[in-house]
């Protein structure tokens, strides 16, 4: 008997069917969503890709020649700290970020199109990843409620520094980090699959090595499933061990990376760092408070460095430390008596607590005393009490699961469509500022005319503005080197001991103005601020060298080089004045002691060299130009000079070798 080949066809349920509608429908709205979100961040933030590089970009990518090496300078890049400056200075340990740019150098070369390009699309990946995950976590409530906490996180202008600064990558790495380890460690409760327990860690990790503010996502994380999900405690002890590898390596490795260097902070960037206790810093704590609310409120004006005195360091006599001390109090009773309802306002409100903690200047210090990238993270939080507000505004109920996506006509989405307007276009109108260093630096000092360092910031990147232009008119010149002037002179009148405003004050009188005993009291009063400040001692005797005043030139001169062997400058220019006095031994002397303490450099050779040449002893100068050219071959005259000589002589192996260097060398 055959079999029938045609089957009857399986009877699916009803209640299957309208899951599987229900499914579908809610991935098309999901798709929908995250293509509005992406469409959203590129119409705010895609005209930032045209921009040029600006603030700190100098310090992790245009000047970087270790990142610029790509991806060889990897491994290195995880042994190094962020940035060290001319003073081995430390600036924490991010090697996730200058990782990125080293991928980037390697595959697009040096470009800040590319590098803006990628922070956008970084920025809408963050925006995806908070929508999926706020999805996860609230489950419970309407789809409505992860939508508009992510488009008001979206189109924040507190975060358009983020987004639009190159060097601000990091706080975006350092979120995305923290979301997907919040993530993974929900997937572990739901599944107690044990992988996701070490991707919640991993990410951890990698949120850490991008930026530290990740540390406060260890509070929040339990926090947040015990809140959100009603995770008991005993549930979430793997979670906490699991806490212990991530936080481990990081501070191992940045210990490593350190080198015993530390980040040397000053009074302009905060005068809390010059010596403050607990009692002290909490009124400045509870301004900062007040600031980061107000901002998220009403964000204007946008600055990218604050500073003082910008924001001047509060007492317990300022009025506003005992505003934000009762309004907290209240806040205390309020989820203390509402706790057990696990309210969004309430989430909110603690979230943003824990996470702007370590930048209200309670715990520790904070560099600029306040910032809009600070807030990055912590204005989440305030996300969620302004959703409540609209839900509850509206008198919506947010628990309603079933809860249908309103019309675009709703009063909710009119509400929204002005806050994307509003919001949005502030965030937009910000990218015009940030065009390059000089533009924003000159935009942001007009609404922060108090800050010292921002006053030193404009006059900065003034002198640059010369310094990059080398065909600039003389009216052009004549209008950088006034603004200098005029900014440096505002930052010591903010801060009268401003050391490094002095020092550059100082030389604007003597390169530019040619008034080398205009320089020399702003020049002093640097050195007797700090009396290791070596660029201070070198300009001073320059300045010394240039009225005739030999012996104490001489004394600053000797004096940069003991409080830095390696300042390479000093050997040249002290070289240059012993000459001009014709005590050529002097010269010999100085150099050799520095050659024999080991410092290898090609002018310490010249300069012995030249003696002896001058003195007619081409024998003995001839080995110490070709020490030189084998540290520095790029010396065209003196490649040519040794060219000649050994084709003179008959060495004609030398000469091509020399007339080889010649060739290649640019000046």
């Amino acid at each position: 008997m055959k079999k029938n080949k045609e089957q009857a066809a399986p009877i699916i349920p009803e209640s299957t069917k309208k899951l599987n509608a229900s499914v579908s429908t809610e991935k098309k709205i999901n798709r929908r969503i995250i293509l509005f979100f992406v469409f959203l961040c590129f119409l705010i933030y895609g005209k930032s890709i045209r921009n040029d590089y600006s603030m700190d970009d100098e310090f992790v990518v245009r000047n970087n020649q270790l990142v610029q090496q790509g991806f060889k300078a990897i491994p290195e890049l995880f042994k190094t700290t962020y940035v060290i400056n001319s003073q081995k200075s430390n600036y924490e340990y991010r090697p996730i970020v200058k990782t990125s740019f080293a991928i980037e150098c390697q595959l697009f070369g040096v470009n800040p199109h590319v590098s803006h390009f990628f922070n956008v699309l970084l920025y809408a990946l963050c925006i995806i990843l908070l929508f999926l995950t706020l999805k996860k976590f609230l489950s419970k409530y309407s789809v409505l409620v992860p939508f508009i906490i992510t488009t008001l996180f979206l189109i924040h202008p507190l975060h358009s520094e983020v987004v639009i600064s190159i060097k601000n990558r990091d706080v975006i790495l350092s979120f995305i980090g923290c979301i997907l380890s919040l993530f993974f460690y929900l997937k572990f409760i739901e599944t107690k699959k044990y992988y996701h327990l070490f991707f919640g860690a991993f990410f951890i990790l990698f949120g850490l090595m991008s930026k530290k503010d990740a540390m406060t996502i260890v509070a929040i994380i339990p926090f947040t499933l015990w809140f959100l999900k009603d995770v008991s405690f005993k549930r979430m002890i793997p979670i906490f061990v699991s806490y212990l590898l991530p936080v481990l390596v990081y501070r191992y490795a940045n210990k490593i990376a350190n080198h015993n260097f530390s980040r040397k902070t000053l009074d302009w960037e905060n005068p809390l760092y010059l010596g403050s206790n607990l009692f002290e810093r909490i009124p400045t704590g509870l301004q900062s408070i007040y600031f980061y609310i107000k901002m998220f409120i009403f964000p204007h004006p946008l600055v990218s460095y604050y500073g003082y005195n910008q924001i001047p360091l509060a007492t317990w006599s300022t009025p506003v430390v005992w505003i934000v001390l009762l309004v907290l109090l209240a806040l205390t009773y309020y989820v203390i008596k509402k706790i057990k309802t696990k309210g969004l306002e309430i989430f909110g409100a603690i979230f943003f607590l824990v996470t702007i903690s370590m930048f209200t200047n309670i715990l520790v210090p904070v560099v600029g005393i306040v910032g809009e990238r600070f807030e990055f993270i912590p204005s989440l939080g305030l996300c969620f009490v302004a959703t409540w507000a609209l839900f509850k505004g509206f008198k919506i109920s947010f628990e309603n699961k079933e809860l249908p996506f309103p019309k675009l006509s709703s009063p909710i989405f009119m509400t929204l469509g002005v806050f994307i307007l509003v919001f949005g276009g502030r965030s937009f109108a910000r990218i015009k500022d940030w065009k390059d260093t000089f533009t924003l630096y000159q935009t942001d000092v007009k609404n922060a005319p108090e800050s010292a360092h921002a006053n030193s910031l404009v006059a900065a990147a003034s002198i640059q503005k010369i310094k990059e232009n080398k065909n600039m008119s003389m009216e052009q010149k004549r209008f950088y080197v006034q603004n200098a002037e005029k900014y440096y002179l505002e930052s010591v009148r903010i801060i009268p001991d401003y050391i490094s405003s002095l020092n550059n004050l100082g030389m604007i009188y003597y390169t530019y103005y040619n008034k080398p005993e205009k320089s020399i009291p702003y020049l002093k009063k640097a050195i007797s601020l700090d009396t290791n400040y070596v660029e201070a001692y070198f300009n001073l005797a320059t300045c010394e060298a240039k009225t005739k005043n030999y012996a104490d030139a001489e004394k600053h001169y000797l004096k940069s080089i003991e409080v830095d062997p390696n300042f390479i400058s000093t050997y040249f220019s002290l070289s240059a004045m012993y000459a001009e006095d014709k005590q050529y031994d002097k010269i010999i002397e100085l150099n050799k002691n520095a050659i024999n303490k080991g410092i290898k450099a090609d002018v310490l050779y010249v300069n012995i060299g030249n003696v002896y040449f001058m003195k007619g002893d081409t024998t003995t100068a001839i080995p110490y130009f070709e020490e030189c050219i084998r540290l520095n071959s790029n010396n065209k005259f003196l490649n040519s000079f040794l060219a000649n000589y050994f084709k003179d002589k008959g060495d004609l192996e030398k000469a091509n070798k020399y007339y080889d260097f010649m060739a290649k060398s640019k000046h």
